[in-house]
């Protein structure tokens, strides 16, 4: 057996935060969108549930996979900002999904837990020990973002982004049709973090950008070596939407036209681990992302963490 993601969808909240918001920082539009690529984001609402979104999102993935819940055999989810310190939530949207009893983990890997949660589904329905996987990523950044920061506080954006990884008994020649790959420097944590003591995320922008650069455009590299693939063997690239001129940067780094780099930090922002399946979401709604497509992802997230892989999306048809 070998998996395949066969459904994506994504969900945000209805509060939309235009850049005037940050005013009273002494910060402009025109800055934000030159600094970060920014126009807009979506807030939760202090009463409003992440959870809510993640539901949202993986009704749309499983539409898309034209499956029902009862077909789910396990939920994972990747966040760092879950309504609770604990419980996560994959449990409790497997029970609003009504997928209850199947297997349900959260992980937190920050801006990488995405391809991480990717990476343990893959794994378990190539193991043949599931068959049919929810992973999320699910984020509301707005919860960890210093309101009273000039620098990082209109970054963020609260959002939920859901794929559907599926086993396939394919013999379509395929090699490493989903190939993930991670590095991590612990000496990076200072840079970017949340203090325990005021909950309260605080980064050094320039350390961060040049590290997340390096990191994610090196690991694509990797990536593409360990496959066999050439640049030009890349439909599309997404990587983790923390930062228009950040995405600039790889794709430039690596070589890859523009068309061929999916953006749209400037009407998100940065929502974490929610950022590459909400990206996969739109680019399909676009008509950006299509069938068969060999799509390079890359995330890059505190910890230092970074990850990258390469995927074909819903199957590998035309590279049989």
């Amino acid at each position: 057996m070998t998996s395949v993601i066969t459904g994506v969808g994504a969900a945000v909240p209805t509060t939309i935060v235009d850049n005037a918001a940050f005013a009273h920082l002494g910060i402009t539009d025109e800055w934000i969108f030159g600094r970060s690529g920014i126009r807009q984001r979506y807030h939760l609402k202090p009463e409003e549930r992440l959870v809510d979104l993640a539901v949202k999102a993986a009704e749309l993935a499983l539409a898309d996979s034209e499956l029902t819940a009862e077909d789910i055999d396990m939920v994972i989810v990747a966040t760092s900002t879950p309504d609770h310190i604990s419980p996560g939530l994959a449990a409790e949207l497997a029970h609003l999904l009504g997928a209850s009893s199947v297997g349900a983990i959260d992980i937190s890997g920050a801006c990488t837990g995405f391809l991480y949660a990717l990476d343990y589904a893959m794994a378990r329905v190539d193991q043949a020990t599931s068959d049919r996987i929810l992973v999320v990523g699910a984020d509301a950044m707005s919860r960890l973002a210093d309101p009273a920061d000039a620098n990082t506080a209109f970054l963020f954006g609260d959002g939920a982004g859901a794929v559907i990884v599926q086993a396939t008994s394919s013999t379509a020649s395929c090699d490493c049709v989903q190939y993930l790959s991670f590095g991590s420097a612990g000496e990076g944590a200072d840079f970017l973090y949340v203090g325990r003591d005021t909950g309260r995320l605080k980064m050094d922008g320039s350390e961060v950008y040049a590290a997340a650069v390096d990191a994610m455009t090196e690991e694509v590299e990797n990536v593409l070596c360990a496959c066999e693939f050439e640049k030009d063997d890349v439909d599309l690239a997404v990587c983790h939407q923390a930062n228009a001129r950040i995405v600039k940067a790889v794709g430039r780094e690596l070589g890859l036209p523009t068309e061929k780099v999916v953006s749209y930090v400037a009407e998100f922002g940065n929502t974490s681990s929610a950022s590459i399946p909400i990206a996969l979401w739109k680019a399909q709604n676009d008509n950006v992302l299509m069938p068969s497509n060999r799509v390079v992802l890359a995330a890059f997230g505190a910890g230092f963490t970074w990850g990258a892989g390469v995927i074909n999306w819903k199957g590998c048809q035309h590279h049989e």
